[in-house]
């Protein structure tokens, strides 16, 4: 079973990693262009909006985040209705955040910008061309990476990567046309971003809109404080990472200010902005695992929620320790990359083996703050937010900047430092927060959540195991005390589902598996449930011909309709999810 949550979790990983390295540079690309071509005035003007960018992160946190962490959990619990409430629920509170912070900022821009450091002159009116762009903007440029995180939960990793990708690409180009062809100066740029963005909700809209996706737009009414709640409670850990992370970097700057000079805080800039590209890997890391986890959870199966955290938290730490080793052995070539001037490259080399320090544990730190927000912890993820990013950090570099001799290496020193007393807190705090029947480390129950005995085997696509699982299925039934009646029509049902998934799902490819699962309920009730990593199928939603024009033959289908419907008339009640990349089809007889 390992290895199919290993090939379950390569197949978000890839994705999500690009799409995660793609916004680390399509964020610096505003930057790069305005220092480039447009000089000071302009580079000032982005600075200054950097607020603005962090209040549509946060909210993007919050709405998209949280609520891609309650659906994927929704979804392996089967509440599709639920699941359509919050979706509705989280797009209409993210747009509606958008349009007033938007009609707020517009109505109150220059005091916004004064407030945000900007100063009357040319930078005044060139924050007022940027920002105010964004902020017509706004919904948009929050809609986008909400949308983006509910395509990755509905097993749409791979188009999730292309939309950021298309984005990216068109920011860069209109970007560069805007500003060179067509002379809008910093007004071009605001354009390029807000576009771009724009473009991104409409590729995205047209595959999450869609009437195969998991979630839909509901018009009942769906929007309640409640609703807010259960969407922002998993979201908010990460959402504050954003706020601790300005109110840090204040902290850091001033003291490299007073430790170091001009020199230290554009040392910082440097080692910043590489810290902050190669955490996109942890993003790829905790943004693939994220779906598989809220299923998992959902379905109430630890097993393979633990498989997923074994396989994945590997992936993370051996993606640290060799981030740990580029830093330390590369830390002169960055400085070459970075155009690092010759008197400052000897503090920065210093600054970066420093930093690469503490990248095991922040790959250990980010990833369980996205495990316990994704399984029920937020508070959990809370502590690890604010210590981590926030109580130790600017209280240990303080410390270190007051009383000892290290200068400016008491920031770096002091990141570090901050990360191994995170840990130690939150493994004082883990028995604290620890329910009855958890495990220590993962809080999550020891054993699958499941009533009855069950049955369970893993096959791979080939016809000549049915018999075999057919058998063992009727003794364990048996074992049971399921009638001899009952157990044949669970052995039918099951060898026409089987091959069903083997002859239409498995076409195009070979080494495919099927999850197969029995489980008996102390009513007696029997739930036959059928997992595949086939083409998308939906039984449910298949055309019900009626019996005799399935005899006969004039009535084709691209599946076995015959024994789909003969499993609809025996079943009790039958349902069907599609959940990351599997189809997952349950019978209850």
């Amino acid at each position: 079973m390992e290895k199919i949550i290993k090939r379950t979790f390569f197949r978000f990983f890839g994705p999500t990693l690009v799409a995660s390295l793609a916004l680390a540079v399509v964020s610096m690309t505003d930057l790069i262009v305005a220092g480039q071509l447009l000089g000071g005035s302009a580079f000032t003007a982005i600075s200054l909006a950097l607020p603005v960018t962090i209040f549509v992160q946060i909210i993007a946190a919050v709405f998209g985040g949280g609520a891609g962490i309650v659906l994927s959990n929704l979804l392996g619990q089967g509440e599709r209705e639920h699941c359509d409430r919050v979706f509705t629920a989280a797009l209409v509170s993210a747009a509606a955040i958008g349009v007033a912070a938007a009609a707020l900022g517009l109505l109150f821009l220059d005091p916004l910008i004064l407030l945000l450091g900007g100063q009357p002159g040319a930078g005044m009116d060139a924050a007022r061309q940027y920002i105010g762009i964004l902020l017509l903007g706004l919904p948009f440029l929050i809609l986008a990476p909400v949308q983006l995180t509910f395509l990755r939960n509905d097993s749409n990793p791979r188009y999730s990567m292309f939309c950021v990708l298309a984005g990216g690409v068109w920011n860069l180009i209109a970007n560069l046309s805007l500003v060179l062809l067509f002379d809008l100066g910093i007004a071009g740029i605001a354009v390029g971003t807000v576009t771009s963005q724009l473009l991104s909700c409409f590729l995205s809209g047209r595959k999450l809109y869609r009437k195969g996706s998991s979630f839909h737009l509901t018009g009942k009414p769906c929007w309640s404080f409640s609703a807010v709640r259960e969407i922002a409670l998993p979201g908010l850990p990460a959402a504050m990472i954003f706020f601790f992370q300005v109110v840090l970097t204040v902290v850091i700057n001033r003291t490299l200010a007073l430790t170091g000079g001009d020199s230290a805080v554009g040392v910082y800039a440097v080692v910043k902005y590489l810290i902050t590209f190669l955490y996109a890997f942890y993003d790829g890391v905790t943004g693939a695992v994220q779906p598989m986890l809220g299923v998992y959870r959902g379905e109430g199966e630890i097993g393979n929620l633990r498989r997923t955290v074994s396989v994945s938290f590997r992936i993370m730490l051996l993606m640290s320790v060799g981030i740990t080793l580029l830093l330390e052995l590369g830390a002169p070539l960055f400085c070459v990359i970075f155009g690092v001037e010759q008197e400052m490259r000897e503090i920065t080399i210093t600054a970066i083996r420093i930093q690469a320090l503490f990248c095991i544990t922040a790959g250990i730190l980010a990833y369980l703050g996205a495990f316990y927000r994704c399984t029920g912890h937020a508070g959990v993820a809370m502590v690890i937010a604010a210590c981590d990013n926030l109580i130790f950090p600017v209280s240990i570099i303080l410390l270190l900047a007051n009383f000892t001799p290290l200068g400016s290496n008491s920031v770096y020193w002091g990141l570090v430092f901050a990360d191994y007393a995170t840990l130690l807190v939150l493994f004082c705090a883990l028995p604290v927060s620890r329910r009855e029947g958890e495990s220590p480390l993962l809080l999550v129950p020891v054993q699958d959540v499941q009533d009855g005995a069950v049955f369970q085997v893993l096959i791979q696509d080939k016809y000549e195991d049915i018999p075999k699982i057919s058998a063992e299925i009727d003794d364990f039934c048996e074992e049971h005390g399921v009638p001899m009646k009952k157990q044949y029509t669970i052995s039918l049902c099951m060898e026409e589902l089987v091959v069903n998934v083997i002859q239409m799902g498995f076409r195009r490819e070979q080494g495919n598996y099927i999850d197969i699962r029995v489980s008996v309920l102390p009513d007696q009730r029997v739930v036959l449930r059928i997992r595949d990593d086939a083409v998308e199928f939906d039984p449910t939603q298949s055309h019900e011909a009626s019996l005799d024009d399935l005899m006969d033959g004039s009535h084709q289908e691209d599946h076995n309709e015959l024994g789909l419907l003969m499993v609809k008339k025996m079943a009790q009640s039958y349902s069907y999810k599609r959940t990351v990349g599997f189809n997952d089809f349950m019978v209850v007889l």
